[in-house]
């Protein structure tokens, strides 16, 4: 992959790894229900909820799924073949480093936001 790609691929990667947390915090809490104050489950109204919330877990590792789709479109799409020099026996070395690259940008995101809420907005409010 050319740098520049990596580059615009890891800043998107911050930034939705940051925003991400949010989302998937808002998510699970339409999926526990926690909004729900009187104790009393009411299908009309939790239920919808709560399957917004599981339709909103769904959406997000859809999106995940086609972003990495394309991070591996966008990278090099040729394999190594290597040779074990024990055996003799050919393998084949896949091109993992953009992927995993793009991972740990992510969570580096969800950390940075983590860090942000705990460290500077809890403490405030």
């Amino acid at each position: 992959m050319k740098w520049w790609k990596r580059v615009i691929f890891s800043v998107i990667s911050i930034i939705l790894g940051y925003c991400s947390l949010d989302y998937l915090f808002y998510a699970f809490q339409l999926l526990a229900n926690i909004r729900n104050q009187s104790g009393e489950y009411h299908a009309r109204e939790d239920g919808v909820q709560q399957l917004l919330g599981a339709g909103l877990f769904f959406l997000w590792f859809v999106v995940i799924a086609f972003y990495f789709y394309l991070i591996s479109k966008s990278s090099n799409q040729i394999d190594l073949i290597e040779s074990d020099k024990k055996t003799g026996r050919e393998r084949i070395k896949r091109k993992w480093f953009d992927k995993v690259l793009q991972i740990a940008f992510l969570l580096t995101g969800m950390l940075l936001r983590w860090g942000y809420l705990i460290f500077i907005y809890f403490p405030n409010s």
